[in-house]
């Protein structure tokens, strides 16, 4: 499955890049892209894992940087 998010609160393309490698590691995802000038994160995974996966790119997403929310 593939979608598309809206990202707010991202400040620099730098946490974009450190977002974007963090999902990439978790387990199940078969591609991620973040783009800071659009602030847009697409995410393509494991469909019956897909939920448990946005939940953790969330945290992920946190984690990184406190002020950036990921609106799904």
């Amino acid at each position: 499955m593939k979608k598309s998010f809206k990202l707010t609160g991202l400040d620099c393309a730098h946490c974009a890049a450190k977002i974007e490698g963090a999902i990439a590691k978790l387990e199940g995802v078969t591609a991620v892209s973040v783009n800071f000038l659009t602030q847009k994160l697409t995410l393509e995974a494991d469909d019956s894992r897909y939920e448990a996966i946005l939940a953790e790119a969330k945290k992920l997403i946190h984690k990184v940087e406190p002020e950036a929310d990921l609106n799904a």
